[in-house]
């Protein structure tokens, strides 16, 4: 179970010593605007399943946790709950994810109650939301305030944190918390880097200091600022503490800025490199918290491709953004990887993919390009990997060679198991059949 997991310098690990890759979604943007839940009937939580996705991303709103100073509603803690459970109960872990945009629904955004609001203004509209981090004033110094605890906002928000870990520190499949969705502050701190160093560490220690209180078992999920996502460099110092996993967000600014995806100008490649060498220097392993298509870009299925295959090359985890099989769009993103009904979109088959969810040994190369065979090589602990083959990569069953290992096929869990002895250069190949 993923209480049961720890970190272990680039690697997320089980009790067995097998590295754990984390695939799934955002569940979802439409938690940003009341009801704040991300659908009504859990059965919407299936279709994640059958493409053999093993991890949500849940997104909590302090707004709904905390509607009034010192009162939680424990009515939509017990949904949140109850969510979780159902995801668990259908083999997904869960990641919860403590999100906000703009700090405030109220400044056009989305997390923070009206009550932790210090300063008022025009709230952002429309897909140009991001902006308003540089142009508001009112999110700028709202966000500053509570960084540096005016009137005790931070400590409030870290207390409805508490109250969440202690009602999820009951449900095995939560794997973790992610403290706070894109960190931001003022323009200049921001950019000198004295944010992450100083006011985001000093809030990270205290929210590890906190997780090793109420659930120590579970992972913490750590955010640099989302300019990191853009490819701007990251002053995020490493920390002190067990079981942190460094988890940025990356998407393609090129491709947002002239909403088509043009790979020779693409910015994800760089972006990536800068955030998985950011997590060696850290001493943490790599949990992409977010990255998928925005705003209807053109092209979107073969960037989808070809993030897809850099991330598997690099064995990165990951939920895409976002999951949002309803007809209420936040901020007219048009990001989710279905549509209303829950059909597919242009880009879903892309994250629909073959990946090892339990690694027995240390990684060499993962090759996943959609013109070559899949192809995975390692070198063998001793004990069972376990890679994921998707019905929809590969119709009529699994056509696995394996060479320095013996396989079985388990084809009501969609499952290739590898057995290798200790030592052993194991290479897996799936050859091609999409359906």
């Amino acid at each position: 179970m993923p209480r049961m997991w720890q970190c272990d310098g680039p690697w997320i690990r089980d009790s067995r010593g097998r590295i754990r890759v984390l695939r799934g979604v955002n569940v979802s943007g439409r938690c940003k605007l009341p009801p704040f839940l991300p659908f009504e009937d859990v059965s919407a939580l299936d279709p994640l399943v059958e493409w053999g996705m093993n991890t949500i991303r849940l997104l909590v709103m302090w707004e709904a946790l905390e509607p009034e100073r010192g009162q939680i509603d424990e009515v939509y803690l017990g949904r949140v709950r109850d969510i979780a459970v159902a995801a668990g109960a259908r083999g997904l872990g869960v990641i919860v994810d403590f999100h906000q945009d703009l700090f405030a629904r109220e400044l056009g955004g989305d997390g923070a109650p009206s009550w932790a609001v210090t300063h008022r203004g025009k709230p952002a509209r429309g897909r140009t939301w991001f902006y308003h981090y540089a142009h508001s004033a009112a999110v700028r110094r709202s966000l500053d305030a509570f960084w540096c605890d005016t009137g005790g906002i931070r400590s409030a928000y870290l207390a409805c944190v508490r109250r969440v870990m202690t009602v999820m520190h009951e449900v095995d499949c939560v794997i973790g918390y992610d403290l706070f969705n894109e960190p931001m502050a003022g323009n200049r701190t921001v950019a000198s880097g004295r944010f992450e160093r100083e006011w985001l560490a000093d809030f990270y220690r205290t929210g590890i200091s906190l997780r090793d209180e109420v659930d120590p078992e579970r992972l913490l999920f750590l955010e640099p600022t989302p300019l990191a996502a853009f490819g701007f460099p990251t002053a995020l110092p490493g920390l002190r503490g067990r079981n942190l996993v460094f988890a940025p967000h990356i998407y393609d600014a090129a491709a947002i800025l002239v909403s088509r995806y043009m790979p020779a100008a693409s910015t994800f490649p760089r972006s990536l490199r800068a955030l998985h060498e950011a997590a060696m220097r850290i001493g943490w392993p790599l949990f992409v918290g977010e990255f998928g298509v925005l705003n209807g870009i053109v092209g979107e299925a073969t960037m989808m491709e070809d993030q897809c295959r850099l991330l598997d090359r690099r064995f990165a985890s990951w939920t895409a953004w976002h999951y949002n099989p309803t007809d209420v769009d936040w901020n007219d993103e048009d990001a989710s990887i279905v549509d209303p009904d829950g059909s597919d979109r242009p880009w879903t088959g892309a994250l629909i993919r073959p990946y090892p969810r339990a690694l027995a040994g240390e990684p060499v190369t993962w090759d996943s390009n959609s013109r070559t065979p899949w192809q995975l090589r390692y070198i063998a602990n001793g004990e069972q990997t376990e890679i994921v083959v998707p019905s929809r990569w590969a119709s009529d069953g699994c056509k696995p060679e394996v060479r320095g290992g013996a396989w079985q096929w388990d084809s009501a869990g969609r499952v290739l198991h590898v057995d290798a002895d200790r030592a052993s250069s194991v290479e897996v190949v799936l050859g091609l059949d999409p359906a």
